[in-house]
């Protein structure tokens, strides 16, 4: 991990500041609090306690009399945090979809429950970050679920975000800083809105959460213009400089995200969303799938780009 001592030390300090010259410079960011969910979110529509009857039954299930092709393919949505290691544990397998199948897989980045969590920026996170366990149990199951899967993983470092994460440093241990003090979120966050304003969000998550999250190299930070300049079509140089110019329409994606993830009726990720119906975690990509293929999902004469091995844990039969 390239960074010095003063780093290190200084994670455990909120009044502490500290920036990386990798990351360009970076127009202030806008409020961050989550959106209120609207009265008609999906899971309030079809909620059901086996009592009283929801609004609405099942999603509608589109009619056979209209093929599936690479012409007329369906689309899927997946609102994902660059900071979310379970966003990437679920990266081949979306690819390999997006790939094989006639779908179109398209990649929101919102921000991380850790920094939209913060409470007006006092540090201290909230929902299920603030719960004790949650992080200690997240980073032993996130190498567990690697193994499972068989993809490559390690703990990203540095982290995403800046937060004191090591329990034995203290009662403050879940502090994390405020969004204007984090160095390296809001940057990889842009760039991914950047690319989902040019249709190439699922590349440039195949490409930079993979080397944040799966690749061991030292000090990811470094490899993030070179990775993105994998992308076909894009230049790094002028991505940088177009958010720099426009802030506010690339923030506007993330924040459209964050209202297309409440109307779900969620706030988690992965949320893979098809038809309105949210699908939360890689552990729920199995009935995802099945609900595409209930819809007429067909396999692709050809694989497209980007492509990657068939995963270990592909749906028996399917």
């Amino acid at each position: 991990m390239k960074v010095d001592a003063e780093f290190v030390d200084s994670r455990t300090s909120p009044d502490a500041d500290w920036n990386d010259p990798v990351v360009p410079e970076m127009p202030p960011v806008p409020a961050t609090d989550d959106p209120p969910p609207p009265a008609d979110n999906f899971l309030r529509v079809h909620f059901y306690d086996g009592i009283h009857a929801p609004d609405q039954m099942a999603p509608p299930i589109r009619p056979w009399t209209e093929p599936v092709t690479e012409e007329n393919p369906l689309k899927a949505d997946v609102c994902w945090s660059m900071r979310s290691p379970y966003s990437y544990l679920v990266l081949q397998r979306l690819v390999w979809l997006n790939s094989n199948y006639n779908v179109d897989i398209t990649i929101r980045p919102v921000l991380p429950i850790a920094v939209r969590s913060t409470k007006g920026g006092s540090g201290k996170a909230g929902g299920a970050f603030g719960v004790w366990y949650k992080i200690p149990d997240t980073m032993w199951d996130t190498y567990r679920m690697a193994q499972y899967e068989g993809v490559p993983f390690k703990w990203a470092s540095p982290d995403p975000i800046w937060q004191t994460l090591h329990p034995v440093m203290g009662e403050d241990w879940q502090y994390v800083h405020p969004p204007e003090k984090q160095p390296y979120i809001v940057w990889i966050t842009r760039l991914a809105c950047y690319c989902q304003k040019h249709g190439k969000s699922l590349d440039y998550v195949f490409h930079v959460s993979s080397l944040i999250w799966g690749d061991h190299v030292e000090h990811w930070p470094d490899h993030v213009e070179e990775r993105f300049n994998r992308i076909d079509g894009l230049d790094y140089a002028e991505a940088v400089k177009y958010i720099q110019d426009n802030p506010a329409e690339i923030d506007q994606y993330w924040q459209d995200n964050a209202k297309f993830q409440a109307q779900a009726g969620h706030g988690g990720v992965p949320l893979m969303v098809f038809n309105d119906e949210p699908f939360f975690g890689g552990d729920r990509f199995n009935p995802f799938f099945q609900r595409l293929r209930q819809n007429g999902l067909t396999e692709r004469l050809e694989p497209r780009a980007p492509s990657t091995a068939k995963p270990l844990r592909w749906p028996d039969g399917m």
